[in-house]
């Protein structure tokens, strides 16, 4: 028996010397590939799934072959140290602080394992207290080094941290970019003190070359290319959410103002009216990857633009989009003076836009607390709506997303914001039986509302069921929007941990921080 082996006697399973030496599990620990060291641990020690659970502690068999089979990742440093511990892998293989079980740690052992240590609301490096009733402990801290860029690379583009808002823990989803650039407090809008762990980092983009000047004749072509790309992305969007739009709508802004540079009559009015449009497609985007500060900038953009170019619709459409800024920041009172403004220019709504522009007066009303104004407005939203698509390209124009089933959702909202989840509920449940496909992101963002209704009116599992698929879902498409709702439910189910469904959704939430 080696002097590892006898360290740990009374631990339910230890891998073995062979095994722990081999090249295969070094490897395997140096890329904390977890997968692969469950599988070895299978294989070679041998332990079935369940007795790997089992010494992990807090992990169920199903989960482990979820990480084995590339379903589930561990980024949770808490989680490392556990399977460390749980199968005797030394700290130092996995980049981790000397484990307890190996020996007493030495100085510089005990300052690194300090480093891992969440910051308590009096600014010490003490571990805090149990949180109130409602948080839920245990996400794991980022550590970003500054000076390697590899360590800025290899984070998710949304990280779920813990921090102390008027000394209570929440769980709060943050931008990379926020995290990275110290900008955790712009990134919550104001939601009161807070202590986290953050790092700073630059991340730098090589700028394209932008084309000044088109070869005669290709003007139209390049406007054309521009107007299809458009819906292209505005199909990607609707599909699988910001992170797979924003990019290339970027890139096309970034062409387009270096032809405006050399353009000049009918060419340029034309190429002002393009701008705006991708202007106002790059806030909707970063709003939805909550990053409120870039929104809020182009939909300024959108505007001056639209201004100069004369185009009263987009210059009614930008008015909308702030409307809806304005009532992501409960000013209520904004929210329905700038819905109200986009009504008066008529004479350049379509029927869709329109309805848009009604339904959005009506979330300020529920916001107000005007329930009746609220549901007169939905129901006058619905004279103009948009025809029931399923392209979701916009290539009907502006607000042909405001369908009866979209619109059906806003009901369901405003009966959240109006404190009335009993009737949220059915409603949500009716329209989206009745959303296109098309709409992911939508749907998802509904999801999780849903999931708050569920929440109050204390049926928990179903709310965390929803919780959990919409969590599965805006993983894979960076909507910060659907995710903050998400989080806000489950920040509320933590309440409720003694239900069985809700303690595995909290736990799957620490093991897999990252989205």
């Amino acid at each position: 028996m080696s002097e590892r082996e006898a360290r740990r006697s009374g631990y339910p399973l230890t891998i073995p010397d062979r095994l722990l030496l081999s090249e295969d599990m070094k490897r395997a620990c140096r890329r904390r590939d977890f997968g692969e060291i469950f599988r070895l641990v299978n294989r070679r020690a041998p332990a079935s799934y369940a007795a790997i659970a089992a010494a992990v502690t807090k992990m169920t068999s199903a989960r482990v072959g979820d990480v084995i089979r590339g379903d589930r990742g561990i980024r949770s440093v808490a989680v490392m140290e556990r399977i460390a511990d749980g199968l005797g892998i030394p700290g130092h293989m996995l980049d981790l602080p000397e484990r307890p079980w190996e020996g007493t740690p030495p100085p510089a052992a005990a300052a690194q394992n300090q480093a891992y240590a969440r910051s308590s609301p009096d600014g010490s490096n003490e571990p805090p207290s149990l949180p109130a009733t409602g948080a839920i402990p245990g996400l794991p801290i980022v550590h970003v080094d500054p000076s390697k860029s590899a360590d800025a690379d290899a984070l998710p583009e949304i990280v779920l941290v813990s921090v102390y808002v008027d000394g209570r823990e929440q769980i709060v989803p943050i931008n990379r970019r926020a995290l990275l650039g110290h900008a955790i407090g712009v990134a919550l809008q104001g939601s009161g003190a807070l202590r986290a762990v953050n790092a700073s980092a630059e991340i730098v983009s090589p700028q394209p070359t932008r084309p000044h000047r088109l070869p005669a004749g290709r003007g139209e072509a390049a406007i054309e290319h521009f107007r299809d790309m458009w819906h292209t992305l505005v199909r990607a969007d609707n599909l699988f959410g910001p992170r797979h739009a924003l990019a290339g709508v970027h890139q096309q802004l970034d062409m387009l103002q270096g032809l405006l540079e050399d353009s000049r009559g009918e060419h340029r009015q034309e190429l002002l009216k393009l701008s705006a449009q991708y202007a106002e497609s790059a806030a909707w985007l970063h709003e939805d990857s909550m990053d409120v500060s870039s929104a809020e900038t182009w939909t300024s953009r959108a505007m001056e633009w639209a201004m100069e170019a004369g185009d009263e619709a987009m210059l009614s459409w930008t008015l909308f989009r702030r409307s809806q800024l304005a009532a992501r920041k409960k000013n209520a009172g904004q929210a329905i003076g700038l819905a109200q403004a986009v009504q008066r220019h008529e004479r350049a709504l379509s029927r869709p836009m329109k309805a848009a522009a009604i339904q959005q007066e009506a979330q300020g009303l529920a916001l107000d607390g005007d329930e009746i104004a609220c549901q007169r407005k939905l129901d006058e939203a619905h004279e103009f709506a948009a025809i029931a698509e399923s392209s979701g390209d916009a290539r009907s124009g502006h607000g042909d997303f405001c369908t009866p089933s979209y619109i059906e959702i806003q009901r369901a909202n405003c009966w959240l914001n109006l404190s009335r989840p009993d009737r949220a509920v059915s409603t949500f449940q009716t329209a989206l039986t009745e959303l296109p496909d098309v709409y992911q992101r939508d749907r998802g963002f509904a999801q999780a509302r849903l999931a708050m209704a569920y929440v109050g009116i204390q049926e928990y599992e179903q709310a965390a069921a929803e919780a959990a698929a919409v969590l599965d879902m805006a993983r894979g498409s960076g909507s910060g929007r659907t995710l903050q709702e998400a989080v806000t439910a489950v920040n509320a189910l933590a309440a409720a941990s003694n239900v069985p469904a809700v303690r595995d959704l909290l736990d799957a939430v620490k093991e897999n921080a990252g989205f």
